[in-house]
């Protein structure tokens, strides 16, 4: 009877163990780096996991359109808050496992941007310039099912010089 008992409070112990005593980190957050088109994207912002979330048009969105303008966006709405992740680059064919620089916006240009949009139209946008940068690569590229991977990061600052750090940003989408 002892070991019966013994028993039954060992096994109670163990479903009383809860999966977030060992919650994940930011990092294991993150979707895994893939290149099959699982249309996934995410990455650290100040350290904490960006993902896709809540009840918005596009959650996450991918473009390469004409093979020349590609755009990768992730956005979070949470209450009336949305926040976005976008990295672009326009008027180049991108070549896999090539280094691109995020700098600033403009017609030619490779650039990184975060977005807060609140519910009182306060909106705070960070991007990366000429001196706060960036960088993008092309992991893979498959342009008969249309997918492409790869990775990313970048520093953004906004127009009172406050700065975000994005990290480990990686995506396998289809477009």
């Amino acid at each position: 009877m002892r070991n019966l008992l013994i028993l039954f409070v060992f096994l109670t112990f163990l479903n009383s163990c809860d999966k977030d005593d060992n919650p994940k980190t930011a990092l294991e957050q993150l979707p895994a780096l893939t290149s099959t088109g699982a249309n996934t994207a995410g990455c650290l912002v100040n350290g904490e996991a960006f993902l896709p979330k809540g009840n918005l048009p596009a959650p996450l969105f991918c473009q390469y359109t004409d093979q020349k303008h590609f755009s990768i966006a992730i956005n979070e709405k949470i209450s009336n808050t949305i926040r976005t992740v976008n990295v672009a680059s326009l008027n180049e064919t991108l070549e896999v496992n090539k280094v691109y620089q995020l700098k600033e916006y403009g017609e030619n240009s490779k650039f990184g941007e975060y977005a807060v949009f609140s519910e009182d139209f306060s909106d705070n946008l960070y991007q990366t310039n000429s001196i706060v940068k960036g960088e993008l690569k092309i992991t893979n590229h498959d342009y008969k099912k249309a997918t492409i991977s790869g990775t990313f990061w970048f520093d953004a600052v906004n127009d009172k010089g406050e700065k975000v750090e994005v990290r480990e940003g990686r995506f396998d989408m289809e477009y």
